[in-house]
């Protein structure tokens, strides 16, 4: 057999046994003869299409990134393997740096900004990233094996801040309840104590801090401003007190005044010799009479004045001992229902637009309105009115997740923030509350009452007025109350 040892006669010598053979020349056949008659291997076909593919999934939000994919894509325009090689390991070498950087962000400034109160395990966190920043190929095995026993020690220091926090919740429990037991009668710091207890009595949450801290914040700035009163109040109590006590002393340093001069009298009455000395005595002691007798009116009547004043002084403090009370209610709630008052709403949509901003996530809010809620009082009477706000404000929240938030806006209508929900999810938020409405049947007395609401819903874009949002979701209601009642409707 001949050899065919240059490319030409190599080609010739395949297209002549394709002929002789009769075997269609297509590529692949042309291919497999070629390489047959030069004694080597066929290499793969280039899949050029799914390369091509592959180029167009590539990302280009950097210039890094553009200049591999563009580095990528004229490989495959030449169906060209080594230069697919390169540009593929140039492709791995920067996801490997990308991956690097994140996990050195991680590290620094995310995990050791959250380990402030162990310096040393921060201190290691920054070590790390550092290595991370300058480590080559070589190196990388040693800094993988001291992540993982950071790794470990991360879950321990995790496990123990946690045993902390819980033993320093139950140790703060524990002081509240002890505190409440011995506070008797001072109801303005039961009310603080109560809020309190509230904050720690489930899982911390910010929502529940940030609404705890204002509600403490207002008890405490009122119940300063009330007891200053009370305590001036006290103090005028007192010194009338004290003048009353002076008046009587006065009254009484004058009735011993007319005491001794009776008893004067009554020894020159006996020791008179004749008729001129016992005018004389008796001209005194009807003097000193004079003098007692006018005393005693005029300490009659203050005593009367100091009296009323006194009177006066308790009104007072009684009533401002009333409004300390009151101060110790739940300042940002309606009374009635138990859910937030317009107070209470505004700090709740300026907390959650906060987050909502700084999180980029979704604010929904719905707007209910009771069915029929008129007829209900004319037919029933406003007490039964009132009970049944109050039984659709307590299927409200329990029904509610616990970062969602009701607020009474006005007569029957309640307003609901539904944070990280679209208005698809709080469309069906406030049909499955409907749903729990007519499962939970109210009672009016004996007798079986269905409560149902109207709603619109919309989404709280972060940058523009809440009322406006709400005024959306007021049509929506409205338009919800024409279609029929009983429904949910989404703002345009």
């Amino acid at each position: 057999m001949p050899e065919f040892t240059s490319p030409s006669t190599i080609a010739r010598e395949a297209l002549r046994r394709l002929a002789a053979q009769r075997v269609a020349p297509t590529p692949d056949h042309y291919r497999t003869y070629y390489h047959e008659i030069a004694g080597t291997q066929a290499e793969d076909p280039f899949p050029t299409s799914a390369l091509k593919a592959t180029a167009h999934a590539l990302p280009r939000n950097t210039p890094a990134a553009l200049k591999l994919a563009q580095q990528f894509e004229h490989a495959v325009d030449n169906a060209n393997w080594p230069m697919m090689r390169r540009a593929i390991l140039a492709l791995a070498a920067a996801e490997r740096a990308e991956s690097e950087q994140l996990m050195t962000r991680l590290l620094h400034p995310a995990v050791s900004a959250m380990l402030v109160d162990t310096p040393e395990l921060a201190a290691e966190a920054r070590a790390l990233a550092q290595g991370l920043e300058s480590a080559t190929a070589d190196e990388l095995p040693a800094l993988a094996q001291h992540l993982e026993g950071f790794i470990r020690k991360l879950e321990w220091a995790g496990e123990d801040q946690h045993a902390m926090r819980e033993a320093l919740l139950g140790l703060l429990r524990l002081i509240l309840k002890n505190i409440s037991e011995l506070v008797l009668d001072d109801r303005w710091l039961h009310g603080q104590l109560t809020v309190l207890s509230e904050a720690f009595s489930g899982p911390l949450d910010i929502r529940v801090l940030d609404e705890m801290q204002r509600r403490l914040l207002d008890v405490i700035d009122k119940q300063s401003h009330l007891k200053r009163q009370l305590t001036d109040a006290q103090e005028r109590l007192k010194s009338m007190l004290a003048g009353f006590v002076d008046r009587l002393a006065s009254f009484g340093n004058v009735t011993g005044d007319y005491a001794r001069v009776l008893e004067r009298g009554a020894e020159r009455i006996d020791a008179a010799r004749d008729i001129g000395e016992l005018s004389e005595v008796v001209g005194e002691i009807l003097t000193e009479t004079r003098h007692a007798h006018s005393a005693a009116e005029r300490s009659t009547e203050e005593i009367a004045t100091l009296r009323r004043e006194v009177e006066t002084a308790n009104q007072h403090i009684l009533r401002l001992q009333r409004e300390l009370d009151e101060a110790s209610e739940l300042v940002r709630h309606d009374p009635l229902t138990g859910t937030l008052n317009r107070k209470g709403l505004d700090e709740a949509l300026e907390r959650e637009i906060a987050m909502a901003r700084r999180r980029g996530t979704l604010l929904s809010l719905g707007l209910l309105d009771v069915d029929n809620f008129k007829l209900l009082n004319d037919t029933y009477g406003h007490k039964t009115g009132d009970e049944a706000l109050k039984h659709l404000a307590t299927v409200v929240r329990e029904s509610l997740r616990p970062q969602d938030s009701v607020c009474r806006y006005g007569g029957e209508e309640f307003l609901i923030l539904l944070p990280e929900t679209d208005t698809g999810e709080a469309a069906a938020v406030l049909t499955r509350l409907q749903r729990e409405l007519t499962r939970r049947i109210f009672m009016a007395d004996t007798q079986r009452l269905l409560i149902t609401f109207s709603a619109g819903v919309t989404l709280l874009d972060p940058a523009e007025p809440a009322h406006m949002a709400i005024e959306r979701a007021d049509r929506a209601m409205y338009a919800a109350k024409r279609a029929g009642k009983n429904r949910v409707l989404s703002a345009s």
